[in-house]
């Protein structure tokens, strides 16, 4: 009589998992073409702008895809458990489970161990598949569509670009605030001879043109000085290409490992530069495939019966709510982490929390 009970245990749980699983694929399906379609339309008028050709546009939007992928898989999970329990709720099935002396733990336990699992493989996908892909996702975009010549060269110390007149070495470059850091300029003569080092602190991008911070120059043409060093002296810089020149060379957080994004802040630290954002982006590496588990927990503490006997229309409106709630204070906590308000682990992972402690607290109320 036990083992019979446990093989009817080990069916009823593969067949829980077996239907969150087949809703959370179909979401996830649903919810991939959505992203898609709305990029696309966003990007129209520069895909027309730029000619681009269809090769270019549906390379880009195959290797953007895995990051809609990760991006995707939270509401995914919540939407595949709100469907599959709420549907079985609905068709009395989890109460015929009840009624077999199947509590609502048991019902619980194999859908969180598969949420677990796929917090697991959203992590692996994240670290694996999206960088790459994004990263040559944004220069099909940068040097395919917009016509763009890419000239730049990425390391862990920073940046090398080679200018309309000049080769340029940047230690970090801000897109959103337009900021370039640590920048050396090595002028050439007409045999591509170094005859000049400019060194700038930081250039700022304002009313379309750039204003520099501490500017020295090293002539290498003149001769040494009595102590052995260049000639040095302040002056006025030509940097000639704009922000959109430098744009790829701005590593996103999403085209680096959680290994490289770390070794990347450590060598901004080094130099002296604010790292907020990136250990905020670092912290959500983690965060984001854990969200899949944080908002399964959710979903189920609202659809199984018992949890604190909501109604199924009042559980799938109250989660619909709580989704909303969620993306809504990610999105806040995030940017308050990158203006420094927060600390980059709790504005990566305060949405997070918020979601499971929710969840843990309605389960509390599941006899």
């Amino acid at each position: 009589m036990p083992r019979t009970r446990l093989r009817f245990s080990r069916l009823i749980s593969v067949y829980l998992c077996t239907e969150y699983l087949r809703f959370f694929l179909l979401s996830l399906i649903l919810f991939l073409g959505l992203s898609l379609l709305v990029d696309f339309f966003d990007r129209l008028d520069n895909f027309i702008k730029y000619g681009a050709s269809v090769s270019a546009t549906v390379r880009y939007f195959l290797f953007k895809m895995p990051l809609f992928v990760t991006q995707a898989a939270p509401a995914a999970a919540l939407t595949g458990v709100l469907l599959g329990c709420g549907l079985l709720s609905r068709n009395r099935e989890l109460l015929a489970l009840k009624a077999c002396g199947i509590g609502s733990w048991q019902m619980a336990l194999p859908v969180l161990i598969t949420a677990s699992f796929l917090s697991l493989a959203v992590s692996a996908w994240n670290e694996w598949i999206v960088p790459a892909a994004f990263h040559t996702s944004r220069y099909i975009n940068t040097v395919e569509v917009k016509k763009r010549p890419f000239k730049g060269l990425f390391h862990e110390r920073g940046f090398w670009y080679h200018g309309e007149h000049a080769f340029y070495h940047i230690d970090h470059f801000d897109s959103r605030k337009k900021i370039l850091s640590g920048l050396t300029i090595y002028t050439l003569d007409q045999h591509f001879r170094v005859r000049a080092l400019v060194e700038i602190s930081q250039a700022v991008w304002k009313n379309e043109e750039w204003h520099f911070t501490r500017i020295q120059e090293k002539s290498l043409e003149q001769p040494l000085t009595e102590n052995g060093q260049r000639p040095v002296r302040s002056l006025k810089v030509g940097l000639y290409e704009t922000p959109e020149d430098f744009s790829l060379i701005d590593m996103k957080a999403e085209e680096f490992s959680s290994k490289q994004l770390r070794r990347y802040i450590q060598s901004l630290q080094k130099k002296g530069l604010d790292t907020s954002e990136y250990l905020v982006d670092l912290h959500l590496k983690g965060a984001v495939p854990f969200a899949t588990f944080a908002v399964t927990l959710l979903g189920i503490a609202l659809t199984i019966p018992g949890a604190k006997q909501l109604s199924l229309p009042t559980a799938l409106g109250f989660a619909l709510a709580a989704g909303f709630g969620y993306w809504l204070l990610l999105a806040l906590s995030i940017s308050l982490g990158h203006s420094g308000v927060l600390s980059p682990i709790l504005a990566a992972w305060l949405a997070n929390g918020v979601t499971s402690l929710f969840g843990i607290f309605l389960l509390l109320g599941i006899d």
